[in-house]
This record gives structure tokens, C-alpha cells and sequence, in this order.
């Protein structure tokens, strides 16, 4: 729309700048017929004058009109060329002046001046006067009459170029106008899908908070049917298999002390074979149990227990522990979390570290609970997800079950630090 009324406005500026230049050149035109009469006037008026007053001062316009009259015919072939429909009146109007400055020439080459009109030269001349009038009335007329057709035309396609500039622009405003409400409309249809979105966000994210939270309560659930079942396992172990191996070696110890010499060297050496893999099998049987139901832990408190696992732990590299001198008093689920935590830890620093030193530290920190393990193994990129195993996942979830966080620092070549902080005693 705003092209087609720029468009429209310059084409109306260009059509009044051409109807301008027509018109001026139109007047030009009609002003050179009058001028080609005014010079005819002046030849003839000279020339009388002259052969009345027989004083060659009057004899100057004649000359001067003769000479500008020749001009003046080549511009007006210029303005009425061949083939328009007025070449031919101007013709006509060209060999009447010539016929005309022929007659004034002959008069004055006689030197005298018609006596009256019924003269010879005098009816000439006012004849030829006549027909030049004649012609030059109706090339004016014709020019007139074609500049008013030009001056119509142009008129009409003016207004007419104006009521389609009035057209657009009421096509503009209309355009504005439901450009307008189509914004209105667009608004209101971006807040109804907002406040959509936004209800539709509010209930997945309750969905998810829901899903979630029974996702944790069921990890929970599962974490602690675990820890019932290894400890169920561990008693199992220690009352039954334990009893049961012990009695065992102590049958075999007594047979081979009754038997005595009464049995082959071969024999008893399996049975010395015999009572050295049940004494093997009781010492794993016993590392089970610890592994399943840390034994300290519930007689000595968490500290100990710690301290007995960084010493199964030395083994394999040096861990210098450090531990808090106020007393941890903890509930036992909370305890066995962090137990489970550093044993993870330490479980993951033998076998991917590469490390040389493990650093670990228990203490009491504005009323949280607070452990720390870190290595200077080779480390990890931490936003590597697929680095992440489910030691780590089941690390976060132990804390979280106690309102507790999670730190996790690693780099490339710098060690791993995991700091898991949990309120003092919550349950």
C-alpha cells in the first residue's frame, strides 16, 4: 500500500510538471502566431508610413519584421510538423506572408501607396491582411482547442489517479485497522496460550515432583530393603555358615588327631589341606559379614568403623583419615549412610584412580555432619554424564535421603574430591 501511494504521487507530480511543459510550450506556440502577426502588422504599417512620409526612419520596422519573419515560419514548421493535421493551414499561412512581403515589396519598389481601398495594390492588400488574420485564427484556434483537449485529458487522469490515491488510502486504513485487530487478536490468543502453557507446566511439574518423589521413595525403600536384606545375609552368614564351618574344622582337627598314625602321609595331609581351606573359608565368610554389616559400626560407632576400613584400605595405597575430636553421636541409619558413602568412594578410587595418596576426613562443621575423600588420581571430566556410574547416583541418593548434599570436584589430571555434607542426627 505505501509503494502504490508513493507510486501515485510521483506519477501525480510527474503529470503535473508534463501539463506545466505542455502548457507553457502550447503558449509559446500561440504566442508565436500573434507574434507572426504583430510582424506582419508592423512590415505593412512600416511601409505605408514610409511611402507617405518619405523618410527612411520609418522603413526600420519593415526591414526588422521581414527579418524575423523568416525565423519565426522555421520555428513555427518545428511546432506544426508535417503530417499533423494543421501542416497544411500553415503552408497556406506561410505562402500568404510571402505574398504578403511581395506586395509590400512591389510597393515600395513603385514607391506610392494605394490611394484608397478600391485601389489595385490597396484591395490586394487588405485581401491578403484578411486570409493571414483568417489562418492565423483558426491555428490558434486549433492550438487553444487542442491544448484544452490535453489540459481535459490530463485533468481526468489526474482526478482519476486521485481517486485511486483516495482509494488506497482508505485501503491503508482499513489495512492498519485490521492489522490492529489481528494484533489484538494475536495478543489475546499469546496470553491464552501462555496462561495454557503455564497450567499445563504447573501440572507437569507437579506430575514430575510426584513421580519423583515416588521414585525417591521408592530408591529409599529399596536402599534400605538392601541393608536389611545384607544384614539379614550377614547374620545368616555369621550364625549359620560360621557355626557350621567352625564345627567343621574342629571335626576335621579331631579326626586327624584321633587317627593319628593309624592313616597314611597322604591322608593326612588332605586332611591338613582340608582344615586349612575351612579356616580360608571362615576368614572370607568373616570379610562377607564385615563387608555386608560392618561389625564396628555397631559396637564402636562410625568412626572406628571408618578408621578399620581406610586400614583394609592401606593395602592397596596410603589414606591419611582425619577425624572430628567431638563426640558423633549419629543415628544408626545415618552411620551406616556415610559408611556406605566412603566405602563407595574408596571402592572407586583402587579402581580407576591410579592414585598415589587418598585423603580422608570426618568432622563437624555449624551443625552438619560433614565427609570428605579426595584423591590425586587422574580424575574425570564431571559434565561427561556417561563418567557417571550408578555408585555415584546411589552416593547422592544416601545424602539426599538424610537432607544432606552432594559436592562433586574433578578435572582431567587434578584428582576427585567428594564432600557430602548431612544435618547432625537427622532422620
Amino acid at each position: 500500500m505505501v509503494v502504490a501511494l508513493l507510486g501515485i504521487t510521483y506519477t501525480h507530480s510527474r503529470m503535473n510538471e508534463e501539463v506545466l511543459a505542455l502548457t507553457e510550450i502550447n503558449k509559446k506556440r500561440i504566442d508565436r502566431l500573434d507574434q507572426l502577426w504583430v510582424l506582419v502588422v508592423d512590415a505593412e504599417a512600416s511601409a505605408l508610413s514610409f511611402l507617405l512620409m518619405r523618410n527612411d526612419l520609418y522603413l526600420e520596422p519593415y526591414r526588422s519584421s521581414v527579418s524575423r519573419l523568416e525565423p519565426l515560419m522555421a520555428v513555427m514548421h518545428f511546432d506544426i510538423p508535417a503530417g499533423s493535421e494543421d501542416h497544411e493551414d500553415l503552408l497556406i499561412l506561410k505562402r500568404l506572408v510571402d505574398a504578403k512581403l511581395q506586395h509590400l515589396g512591389e510597393m515600395l519598389s513603385k514607391g506610392r501607396a494605394p490611394v484608397m481601398i478600391s485601389d489595385e495594390y490597396g484591395e490586394m492588400g487588405k485581401q491578403l491582411m484578411d486570409e493571414i488574420r483568417v489562418r492565423l485564427a483558426v491555428l490558434k484556434a486549433r492550438r487553444e482547442k487542442a491544448h484544452k483537449t490535453l489540459e481535459t485529458s490530463f485533468l481526468d487522469r489526474a482526478e482519476n489517479i486521485q481517486y485511486v490515491g483516495y482509494a488506497l488510502g482508505v485501503a491503508s486504513l482499513l489495512l492498519i485497522i485490521s492489522l490492529f485487530l489481528v494484533q489484538q487478536r494475536q495478543v489475546a490468543l499469546r496470553a491464552r496460550v501462555h496462561n495454557l502453557l503455564k497450567t499445563e507446566n504447573s501440572r507437569l511439574e507437579a506430575m514430575v515432583l510426584s513421580r519423583t518423589r515416588e521414585l525417591s521413595n521408592l530408591a529409599s525403600h529399596l536402599t534400605t530393603a538392601r541393608e536389611t536384606e545384607r544384614q539379614h545375609i550377614a547374620r545368616e552368614l555369621h550364625d549359620q555358615m560360621g557355626s557350621w564351618l567352625t564345627a567343621a574344622k574342629m571335626d576335621a582337627s579331631w579326626l586327624r588327631r584321633s587317627l593319628g598314625a593309624q592313616v597314611g602321609d597322604d591322608i593326612q595331609e588332605r586332611m591338613l589341606r582340608l582344615i586349612e581351606s575351612i579356616g580360608s573359608t571362615i576368614t572370607l565368610t568373616r570379610r562377607l559379614v564385615d563387608d555386608l554389616q560392618p561389625p564396628l559400626l555397631e559396637g564402636l560407632g562410625l568412626v572406628e568403623a571408618l578408621r578399620a576400613l581406610c586400614e583394609q584400605f592401606r593395602i592397596d595405597m596410603p589414606v591419611e583419615m582425619s577425624f572430628s575430636e567431638s563426640h558423633l553421636d549419629l543415628p544408626q541409619a545415618q552411620s551406616l549412610a556415610l559408611y556406605r558413602i566412603a566405602q563407595e568412594s574408596l571402592n572407586n578410587v583402587r579402581k580407576y584412580s591410579n592414585a598415589s595418596l587418598v585423603k580422608l576426613q570426618l568432622r563437624i562443621e555449624g551443625g552438619d555432619v560433614v565427609l570428605s575423600i579426595q584423591d590425586n588420581g587422574v580424575g574425570f571430566d564431571t559434565g561427561n554424564r556417561r563418567v557417571h556410574g550408578h555408585g555415584i547416583a546411589g552416593m547422592k541418593h544416601r545424602t539426599q535421603m538424610f537432607n544432606g548434599s552432594l559436592a562433586l570436584r574433578s578435572e582431567p589430571g587434578k584428582g576427585t574430591h567428594i564432600e557430602v555434607r548431612m544435618p547432625v542426627g537427622f532422620a
